[in-house]
């Protein structure tokens, strides 16, 4: 078993570059066998879930100008067997984009997974994988993937009159499965009780559509030392490994 090195959470570099390998990425026959009868185990515990395409890094480059990441295809069926067994041979090592969007009254919002989902009840920012859709050429676009991400599971819209700034922050390394994440930020002119209003009249649209939300439940926390303590201490829920010290990041003096 691989060894856990704690969560890195850095600034990110002037440059950030993911392209995509398209040659074949292969695992052994014995590995793609437990991957199946895990899924197989699993779509009958949650129907909902779907095996979709996955990109695994392959070769990582980082220097404080620049970070370029190369990824190969893969699928749902390897990732899911990743994170659900801690420390496997050949896991799924993702590079995926999250926003933190902050309010004009400095709070901080983030979001609690749905029951259809693959992670119910976890807290996590809205965020996702990279898909082919989000290509130009051998190259993601990863102001696209989030941009697209923020639609689906806030109803938030990038090029909008309440988007006051939109940038990447931080980037995340190491943690329980090494995954990387660009991690965005987005500040808007509405105030928190103005964006709870606008996240549950998107949940409804989806509802009312047939289509399941992301998130079943929206988190407004104050950016701010002892509330964000506070929170963490009070809390034992579920979440995503990056949450608890972005949060830290964004209040430490």
């Amino acid at each position: 078993m691989n060894k856990i090195e704690p969560i890195l959470i850095e600034e990110t570099p002037a440059k950030v570059t993911v392209k995509y390998d398209p040659e074949s990425y292969d695992l052994p026959v014995s590995i793609k066998k437990q991957h199946e009868k895990y899924w197989d185990n699993q779509i009958k515990i949650n129907p909902h879930l779907r095996n979709g395409e996955v990109f695994t890094i392959t070769q990582i480059n980082n220097t404080p100008k620049e970070l370029q990441v190369t990824v190969a295809k893969t699928d749902y069926k390897h990732y899911l067997y990743t994170i659900r067994h801690e420390g496997c041979a050949f896991p799924c090592k993702v590079i995926f984009t999250c926003v933190a969007v902050i309010t004009i009254d400095n709070y901080i919002a983030f979001g609690k997974m749905n029951e259809h989902t693959s992670t119910p009840g976890r807290m996590q920012f809205t965020g996702g994988g990279l898909d082919e859709t989000d290509l130009d050429g051998f190259i993601f676009n990863l102001e696209k993937s989030i941009g697209k991400e923020l639609e689906e599971e806030m109803g938030l819209l990038i090029e909008s009159p309440y988007v006051k700034s939109f940038a990447p922050r931080f980037l995340k390394s190491k943690g329980t499965y090494d995954f990387w994440a660009v991690m965005f930020e987005l500040q808007v002119n509405d105030t928190s009780n103005e964006l709870q209003v606008l996240f549950e009249k998107h949940n409804q649209r989806l509802i009312e559509k047939g289509e399941q939300p992301e998130f079943d439940e929206f988190v407004f926390l104050q950016l701010e030392k002892e509330s964000v303590e506070a929170f963490l201490a009070n809390s034992t829920f579920f979440k995503e490994d990056y949450l608890e010290p972005i949060l830290r990041k964004y209040v430490e003096k």
